[in-house]
């Protein structure tokens, strides 16, 4: 057990993919809102995909004695108590059922502190994001930094997330049709139109970063980490400011090492566990069978969280990217237009969320 537990590990994702692959992430943190995802990857005719598992039994332990159930909270998502926070310098494992009764374990973590933030600031790219092909410029971008005093009397390993909270106006797109009594209904004609429909109410996107952000101190131990980049924030509007969810979270050495693998890869998602050319074997294990590999890792990490708001109206003539990747096309035909609900989902919400101004 500790050879598994020692090391992560590259893995063919081409080869297990034939079959099923658990793919798992999640952490344990010092703040309020621990969830877990479990999901099954999938290989259908060479492309890959995953699909969340659903009722799955699913708990962590900590080693106090104490045991936290999670609950599924919507598919593949398990959260513990909305009140459960970890503690500082307590380990946690992450253990779970599947519907077909195989057992999986994760290794014991330790929840480590992490240090406090002690700036934020932006500046203006007129020229921040380029397009795929790295010749053109998409849009302009505000880049956020940070500072952090690194503690001297430990190693420590730094993951850094965000979160970005943008004001939406559509809520649903119908392609090639209409919205009628509150769904698409397609229209019958050669070439039919796209037709874009607002929210009923204030509407809020919910975008994540789609890089890997982390750091071994090794270089700075002891020393102040100054203009970390978190993020480069494109321009979805011209003048309308947007908020920024920014976390630090104190990883493990394993965990470090899960995610500088997982960094290497050619990835274009925000996710832990979506499919790499490579995946990564993480800490996740059957308990009753070493050959049925698991994908992911849960973690324990202190964390700091900060809400962070950007002023874009600072900045004249940027180059804007919308939303929609294109100007919105409202159907007319209706008095007053028709408008869709703002749905609550990791990608959007009609909740107001703290720190809007």
């Amino acid at each position: 057990m500790s050879a598994f537990y020692g090391c992560v590990e590259p893995y063919d994702i081409t080869y297990s993919l034939n079959a099923n692959v658990l793919s798992v992430e999640g952490f344990v943190s010092d703040q309020a809102g621990t969830t877990v995802s479990i999901n099954i990857a999938r290989n259908s005719n060479n492309s890959y995909y995953s699909e969340p598992l659903k009722k799955c039994v699913a708990e962590i332990r900590a080693n106090d004695g104490s045991t936290i159930q999670l609950q599924e909270v919507a598919d593949g998502i398990y959260a513990a108590p909305a009140n459960f926070k970890g503690k500082i310098g307590q380990t946690y494992q992450l253990t779970f059922k599947t519907p077909d009764g195989k057992t999986y374990e994760s290794s014991k973590e330790l929840l480590s502190t992490s240090p406090e933030i002690k700036k934020i600031y932006q500046q203006f790219d007129p020229n921040g994001l380029l397009d795929n092909l790295g010749k053109n410029v998409v849009s302009s971008t505000v880049d956020v930094y940070l500072d952090v005093d690194d503690p001297k009397e430990t190693q420590n390993y730094y993951l850094w997330r965000w979160k970005l909270y943008e004001e939406q106006s559509i809520c649903i797109t119908c392609t090639g049709g209409r919205l009628v009594n509150g769904q698409c209904v397609k229209i019958n004609s050669r070439n039919p139109p796209d037709y874009d429909y607002q929210c009923d109410k204030q509407c809020w996107e919910l975008i994540y970063n789609s890089t890997i952000n982390i750091l071994d101190d090794k270089f700075v131990n002891g020393r102040s980490i100054t203009g970390r980049l978190i993020g480069k924030i494109p321009f979805y509007s011209p003048s309308q400011g947007c908020l920024l969810e920014i976390e630090q979270l104190a990883l493990s050495p394993q965990a470090y090492q899960y995610f500088q693998l997982l960094s290497s890869q050619a990835q274009n998602t925000g996710t832990l566990t979506d499919t790499p050319p490579a995946a990564i074997i993480g800490n996740i294990r059957n308990v009753a069978d070493s050959q049925d590999k698991v994908v992911g890792f849960f973690g324990a990490a202190g964390t700091r969280k900060v809400q962070y708001w950007i002023n874009r109206a600072l900045y004249p003539n940027p180059l804007v990217k919308t939303l929609l990747g294109r100007a919105p096309n409202y159907e007319i035909t209706s008095f007053p237009p028709s408008a869709y609900p703002c749905v609550l989902s990791r990608t959007r919400t009609p909740i107001r969320p703290e720190g809007w101004q």
